[in-house]
């Protein structure tokens, strides 16, 4: 089925003057932000000389880079299609001509912050920060269980600060997008940032990005830009059925069956302008989403931090920084993990297995219900 590269074959010589601004290029924009552009594109949103980059030279540019094989090893979790999108997407009419600024990437281990975010400029009509999500390292992913127990992380506080210095730096609106963990990142910006500021959003696009606490969706920063807000999940999303949501999600038809493989782009079914959609969310993404929910809201806040230290703890005693490190040695992975479980104080274990029995039995609990609704427990 047609995904996203195919898109750029069918409306590649299109530019946004003759075919505006849609979802499916909110999506690339989203996607290219996992690319290693380091060095390549300037963190500024200006230059003195009055000329920026464009994404044709950008593309080209990470191809001739001495360093290109390292580059285009975007890890595990990230599908390496996306060096082939950067290709495509520089050579076409379409995105070619954009300029590109302001890539940051941070990765502070001792804030626990992974983000890194990039802006595509169309003239003087549209500005699109596109925000990363959750990328190889095992600090983001830590940073994204965070999100089940603080107000706000280090990522989406640096999200909103980059915002601002992009809307201070270019002119005309803006809209703001992401995927998975940048898809909350470009919710939260959109929603904290000043009256001023949220006149100039043309549109936020969440793409199966994680919720927000429910008292987020009351705020009044929230519903200044709700009419705003696009927000797009596959039918079986895992991701982006965590903690609350604001609900008005659009499905989108997926050509994989495995759950966890869904929340990838690149199996997103795409047409002309819009997303190939279907009619809501699958059983096995209500169930997911349902029971996860069940048990963030039966842990205590103190629970929460306790079990995501103490299983972070572990993970980083396979002094592995990225996920392919972790698989790529898995054996030593698994020598070091163990290593630091038999250390963790006896309280630290004895919450992570409640933690774990508890979610086994509200698993076990919905199953039942769904199978055996007249005798299930209540």
């Amino acid at each position: 089925m047609p995904n996203i590269l195919d898109y750029i074959v069918w409306r590649g010589d299109l530019d946004f003057a003759r075919d505006p601004l849609n979802e499916v290029d909110a999506l690339i924009l989203c996607q290219l932000s996992y690319m290693h552009l380091d060095g390549l594109v300037p963190s500024a949103f200006s230059s003195k000389q009055g000329k920026r980059q464009t994404l044709r030279e950008a593309a080209r540019a990470f191809a001739g880079a001495p360093d290109y094989a390292e580059r285009s090893n975007v890890g595990a979790l990230i599908n390496p299609l996306s060096v082939d999108l950067l290709a495509a997407a520089g050579e076409s009419q379409r995105f070619g001509g954009l300029e590109v600024s302001g890539f940051v990437n941070t990765i502070d281990e001792a804030r626990d912050e992974q983000f890194a975010a990039v802006t595509f400029s169309c003239g003087k009509d549209w500005n699109f920060i596109a925000y990363r999500g959750t990328d190889d390292t095992i600090v983001g992913w830590k940073e994204d269980f965070k999100l089940a127990y603080m107000d706000s992380v280090p990522a989406q506080l640096d999200a909103l600060g980059y915002f601002c210095r992009a809307a201070a730096a270019l002119k005309g609106r803006f809209c703001l997008g992401g995927h998975s963990k940048g898809g909350n990142l470009a919710l939260y910006s959109a929603a904290k940032a000043d009256a001023k500021l949220q006149k100039r959003i043309l549109a936020v696009y969440d793409n199966d990005g994680p919720g927000f606490p429910e008292a987020f969706f009351s705020s009044a920063g929230y519903r200044a830009v709700a009419d705003r807000l696009r927000t797009f999940v596959p039918r079986q999303s895992i991701v982006g059925m965590l903690f609350s949501n604001a609900g008005n999600y659009v499905t989108v038809e997926n050509e994989l069956k495995d759950m966890v493989m869904q929340h990838d782009p690149f199996s997103w079914q795409v047409g002309p302008h819009h997303f190939a959609t279907s009619e809501g969310l699958g059983e096995e993404s209500r169930f997911v989403g349902k029971t996860l929910n069940e048990w963030f809201r039966t842990l205590s806040t103190e629970e929460k931090r306790v079990f995501v230290e103490s299983l972070f703890q572990i993970l980083e005693g396979s002094k592995a920084k990225t996920n392919f490190e972790l698989t790529r040695n898995w054996f030593d992975s698994l020598v070091g993990m163990k290593k630091t479980l038999d250390s963790l104080p006896k309280a630290s274990r004895e919450t992570m297995r409640k933690n774990i029995q508890l979610l086994v039995k509200i698993v076990a609990d919905e199953f039942a219900k769904q199978l055996l609704p007249d005798i299930a427990p209540h």
